[in-house]
């Protein structure tokens, strides 16, 4: 990947476009990019590294929002726009941020685009211009992600010290994500998290196995003659112990089982033979009841004898006036049809007077309506006149609109005008003003260089004074802190003095108690001691002696710390006093000179930010100032535009309304106006329409009422009919229902209806009386046949059979009972024992499998005696080959002083090792960590060592195309050999066809190398670029 142009907006210290050209390096490979710190120069790469992957190179500014230029204008986005070549073949990236204007809620305006330049033109190179796409189509093209990117073609600040200082688990980290080894990774922690599971499902398994255990205890542990009582009864037993028992109790429930069952046949027989003698006792008895029953119950049918013959008479009757319902019905009929008919008759006569009512209003509103045939045909006439002067009228109308229209135009045109003027009066003053206000501020902020430098000058004197009083204050602290420490020496000093003395005297006491005359004396070697000392009863021991001894020390030091604190204050008192007085100030008035300095400062400052702000604003007060002149311009333009417009409309007008006023003469004076012709065409076809609707109404009333009329006669005659044919048919149907009365024996119509019945009634009455008849029958059969069957029989004592039935049903159901006890017991054994062999089998195959995984996953984690995982084993390989290619030129860099090598020492506190990299210096041939190099040392190193990388990743991932390097500071640590020889490493780099670019403040690297781009800030505090190519 090479660079060739990039162009960002609104990013990072860029306020406005900034744009790099690359090209202009012409054949020169290696550049410095200079300025000073916070200028933008790591900006650039971030740039790029934003417009390759979306987010800047460093991890202190991952979030893309803080790549926005807090110079640009609210309505500016931020965006990159970068070409680059890459195999040959040239691309370009695009992308914008999405930022909230003001008024807005949400943000807005993000974009993202990839082509490739074939012939000058744009070839889209995703389906959708969308981010995941590109991101994707980028990863594809440049073979690297955007951690391998910053690790070996983009090295931020910081960033590319990482792999050779951190800890195994970092550097782990580091080669997980540039050798997308982290699927060895997924793979242990897939293994772990089996292992918990079958960890977890050995435990409930385990769990299930004691809770079926429990069950069997609480179950069948309860019979304290068993097995299974006494195993239950220890503290400690096992599942082969409950198994063994379990099988005790299955037997014993078994044996229990068949003897229960043998009872329980015997004594079933014998209630089943108890049972039959019971029920033929019975069966006896219920007959001789059943017959005492029979013989109470045809008492009751003899009495109601008479009853009966009573209601077989009445039936009898109700038969006879059956057939006589025939007259009475048609009778009823008849009487009801003669009522109806003559209602009928009292409707029609009513409906003929008014039909005739009717047919004399209808005559006479048709004889009138006749008559004004002559105002229809006058009313015809003068709608036609009207008619013909509708299109000659509209005509008209159209061109009164055209005039009408065209004058209001003009008046609107006009009013334009005015407006025009009026905004150009105000925009004027409205200049005026602005420019006073511009004049009056750029007056104003003409002093503003003036008042910072005098502010700097201020801030800078106050700073000396403010230290040297707090130096003075610094140390009559420290002066009263030596004080005491020397007090507090003294002291224990004296202490110790004292007790010393003492000590020795007791020693002295000590030693002479133990002298014999005749033996050598073992301080002064004399046989005679004629003045031995005396022993002391109040020496101190030798701890409490040490004690004081230690407290004297410690005293010691703390007054000889304060002596130097107070030496070092001083002298920096001294130097600050030296700068007090090169400044003109008097050191015994010092401190009313600070508060002057600061008040002063302060007046300055408040100053200097009210001109910073003016100065700030006058920016837009004269884009305003341009936007006026700018405005008055327009207004000028719409100005003169209007005013031609309103000479053209008004001339317009007066032509059209000429001839409309000579159209207007040709007409009557009713006709010219095309609102009153319509409204007077409308109001004749109304009045022709009326007149023609009420002529038709009273024709059509007039033959609908004489219509009517006809009908309500013929429906008169029709009912006067029908009223005599009822007549006639109501005495028939009388006179032969008296007939009918007369024939069956009734005197009267009152004596028939008091013996009729209903059909229901009269054979409900019948059926009871069959029924009654049928009882008597059944009655007198069954009493016969039962006398007979228990001829020579008696009733039996049924309580004493059934007291003993009872008996032996309780005893075979509690037989029953104990033997259905035994049976679920001794199923429950079973079932228990089979449930307990299952669980335990179960989870030794758990645990079986559980050791399995957990001694796989210990092996892929590194829990051996080297704490290396498998992942980690692999990026040995990888850190091994990268070691030795940052060998090869960290040779030259340190002149064959160190190489790398990785260590072989374990990590402290059992952390995972392997990828620790140590240093070997063969000028004192030792072996020590790379920690211990110095600051240049470990950049050389580090830089070697991403070179390195570079290298192996090339040859790993295959097909990637590293043409270009940025490397982000770490110059300024080397010394000048060292700085010589990262500058020939460099140089080698270039030569072998990469573009290099660095970013360092150092001085003998921009004079060293020929192509320099700057980057400068403004006075108003955003940065530009310029390449300067020797």
């Amino acid at each position: 990947m090479k660079p060739l142009k990039l162009t960002m907006t609104a990013f990072g210290p860029y306020k406005d476009t900034e744009v790099i050209d690359f090209s202009v390096l012409s054949e020169q490979r290696l550049f410095v990019v200079s300025g000073n710190t916070g200028a933008g120069k790591t900006s650039i790469f971030d740039a790029i590294c934003f417009a390759l992957y979306g987010s800047a190179s460093g991890e202190d500014r991952s979030d893309s929002k803080m790549l926005r230029s807090h110079f640009a204008d609210d309505q500016v986005y931020t965006s990159v726009d970068f070409e680059f070549e890459l195999k040959g073949r040239v691309y370009r990236v695009y992308r914008q941020l999405a930022h909230v204007k003001a008024g807005n809620k949400v943000a807005t305006g993000d974009r993202y685009e990839l082509y490739e330049l074939v012939h000058g033109e744009e070839v889209a190179l995703t389906d959708r211009q969308i981010v995941s796409q590109i991101d994707q189509k980028i990863r594809e093209l440049i073979g690297l992600t955007k951690e391998q990117f910053i690790q070996i073609v983009m090295l931020p600040q910081g960033e590319f010290r990482k792999l050779l200082t951190s800890e195994t688990e970092n550097k782990e980290e580091i080669l997980r994500r540039i050798f997308k080894t982290g699927l060895y990774k997924h793979v242990a922690d897939h293994l772990n998290e089996k292992r918990k599971e079958m960890q977890q499902i050995g435990q409930s398994l385990q769990k299930t196995r004691d809770l079926y255990i429990e069950q069997v205890k609480s179950a069948l542990g309860g019979r304290e003659s068993s097995a299974l009582y006494n195993v239950f009864r220890q503290e400690y037993y096992n599942t082969h112990q409950v198994l063994e028992a379990l099988d005790q109790e299955i037997a014993y429930y078994a044996g229990q089982t068949n003897e229960k069952k043998q009872l329980l046949e015997r004594e079933t027989a014998e209630q089943q033979r108890q049972t039959a003698l019971y029920h033929q006792a019975k069966s006896i008895n219920e007959q001789f009841d059943l017959l005492e029953q029979k013989a109470a119950a045809w008492q009751q049918l003899a009495e109601q004898e008479p009853e009966y013959r009573e209601k077989a008479a009445r039936l009898k009757r109700a038969e006879q006036a059956v057939h006589l319902q025939v007259y009475e019905r048609h009778d009823f009929e008849a009487a009801d049809d003669l009522a109806r008919k003559e209602k009928l008759l009292e409707t029609a006569l009513a409906q003929s007077e008014a039909a005739k009512q009717l047919l004399e209003t209808a005559a006479a509103l048709y004889a009138e309506e006749e008559g004004r045939k002559a105002d229809r045909e006058q009313a015809l006439r003068e709608l036609d006149r009207l008619q013909g002067y509708l299109p000659t009228v509209k005509q008209l109308d159209s061109k009164q609109q055209l005039v009408a229209a065209l004058a209001a135009e003009a008046e609107k045109l006009s009013k334009q005008t005015e407006q025009v003027q009026r905004e150009l009066e105000q925009l004027r003053t409205e200049r005026s003003a602005k420019g006073a206000r511009v004049k009056e501020i750029e007056e104003r902020v003409a002093s503003l260089p003036d008042k910072s430098a005098r502010l700097a000058v201020l801030r800078q004197q106050a700073q000396i004074v403010q230290d040297y009083l707090k130096l003075s204050e610094k140390a009559k602290k420290e002066l009263q802190a030596e004080q005491s420490a020397k007090a507090a020496y003294d002291h224990a000093n004296e202490l110790y003095t004292a007790m010393e003395e003492r000590w020795m005297e007791g020693q002295a006491g000590l030693l002479a108690s133990l002298l014999q005359n005749g033996e050598a004396c073992p301080v002064c070697g004399s046989v005679h001691h004629p003045h031995k000392a005396a022993a002391s009863g109040d020496a101190p021991d030798k701890e409490a002696l040490d004690r004081l001894r230690r407290d004297k020390s410690d005293a010691e030091k703390a007054y000889l710390q304060a002596q130097a604190e107070l030496a070092a204050t001083r002298r920096q008192m001294d130097e600050r006093l030296q700068e007090v007085r090169e400044h003109g100030f008097d050191p015994s008035d010092i401190r009313h000179i600070f508060d002057e300095l600061v008040k002063e400062g302060k007046a300055l400052a408040d100053e200097e930010k009210t001109l910073k702000e003016q100065h700030a604003g006058l920016l837009e007060q004269r884009k305003g100032l341009e936007a006026v002149d700018q405005r008055l311009e327009e207004l000028r333009i719409r100005k003169e535009q209007a005013d031609h417009a309103y000479q053209e409309k008004k001339t317009s007008y007066a032509r059209e309304k000429a001839l409309f006023d000579q159209a207007l003469t040709a007409l009557p004076e009713d006709a010219r106006s095309l609102n009153q012709l319509e409204e007077r065409i409308r109001q004749a076809e109304q009045h022709k329409s009326r007149l023609e609707s009420a002529w038709q109404e009273a024709q059509q009333r007039y033959q609908e009422a004489s219509g009517q009329n006809i009908k309500a006669q013929e429906n008169r005659s029709h009912a006067e009919s029908q009223l005599t044919d009822a007549r006639a048919q109501r005495e028939k149907a009388r006179q032969s229902y008296a007939e009918a009365l007369s024939q069956a024996g009734f005197a009267t119509e009152a004596e028939y209806k008091a013996v009729k019945m209903g059909d229901a009634e009269r054979l409900a009455l019948k059926e009871r009386i069959e029924a009654y008849n049928t009882a008597v029958a059944a009655n007198r059969a069954q009493l016969e046949e039962m006398t007979a069957q228990l001829a020579g029989k008696e009733r039996r004592d049924l309580v004493s059979l059934e007291q003993r039935l009872q008996e032996l049903e309780r005893q075979v159901e509690a037989l029953r009972a104990e033997c259905q006890t035994a049976e679920r017991q001794c199923k429950e054994a079973e079932e228990s024992k089979e449930k307990i062999v299952r669980a335990e089998q179960t989870w030794q195959d758990a645990e079986r499998e559980h050791g399995l995984v957990k001694e796989l996953y210990d092996v892929v984690r590194g829990e051996n005696s080297k704490k290396i995982s498998f992942e980690r084993y692999l990026q040995i390989e990888f850190l091994v080959k990268i070691i030795h290619h940052a060998n090869e030129r960290l040779a030259r860099m340190s002149g064959g002083q160190f190489y790398l090598v990785r260590s072989e020492r374990m990590e402290k506190r059992g952390k995972q090792s392997g990828l620790g990299l140590d240093v070997f210096d063969n000028y004192t041939g030792q072996l020590r960590d790379v920690k211990t190099l110095s600051g240049g040392e470990k950049f050389n190193a580090s830089l070697c060592l991403a070179l390195g990388m570079a290298d192996v990743i090339q040859a790993y991932e295959g097909g990637i195309s590293l043409e270009t390097m940025f490397i982000d500071e770490g110059f300024g640590s080397l010394d000048e050999e060292s700085l010589n020889k990262a500058i020939e490493t460099l140089i080698d780099l270039q030569q072998s066809g990469r573009m290099i670019g660095v970013i360092s403040h150092v001085q003998e690297l921009k004079q060293a190398i020929p192509a320099i781009l700057e980057v400068k800030k403004t006075k108003e505090g955003h940065s530009y670029t310029r390449f300067v190519v020797s």
